[in-house]
C-alpha cells in the first residue's frame, strides 16, 4: 500500500485466485480494479469501478464487468444524517431479456 494506492492478492483453496487495486487520484475520484481466475473452472473475471465525488453532498458510481454487467449509482445528502440513493444493474449483453434492477435507498444516520 502506497500514498493513494492499494493492492491486494489471495489464493483461497490453492486455486481461486484474485487481486484488485485501488487508486485514490485526487479527492474526487477514485477508480479500482479486481480480477479474478479459477484453476478448477478456469473462469476468469474482472470489474472495473470508479467513484466520483460531484460536490461534498454527492457522488457518482459506475461498476463494469467483464460479464457485461454495467452497474450506476447516484448517492445525494439531503441534510446532516439523510441521505438517498438510485441505483441500476442492467445486464448489457442481454438487454432485451430483462432482469435488470433498479434500487433506492434512504439511509439515516445517527
Amino acid at each position: 500500500q502506497g500514498g493513494d494506492f492499494a493492492a491486494h492478492a489471495s489464493v483461497n483453496d490453492g486455486s481461486d485466485f484474485s487481486g484488485s487495486i485501488h487508486h485514490r487520484a485526487n479527492r474526487d475520484l477514485e477508480t479500482g480494479l479486481t480480477l479474478g481466475w479459477s484453476a478448477a473452472t478456469n473462469n476468469t473475471n474482472f470489474n472495473f469501478g470508479a467513484k466520483y465525488n460531484y460536490s461534498d453532498d454527492t457522488n457518482v458510481r459506475v461498476k463494469v464487468s467483464n460479464q457485461s454487467q454495467v452497474g450506476l449509482s447516484l448517492q445525494q445528502k439531503l441534510k446532516d444524517g439523510v441521505s438517498v440513493t438510485l441505483s441500476a444493474l442492467v445486464d448489457a449483453k442481454n438487454f432485451s431479456a430483462g432482469g435488470h434492477r433498479v434500487g433506492l435507498a434512504v439511509e439515516f444516520e445517527q
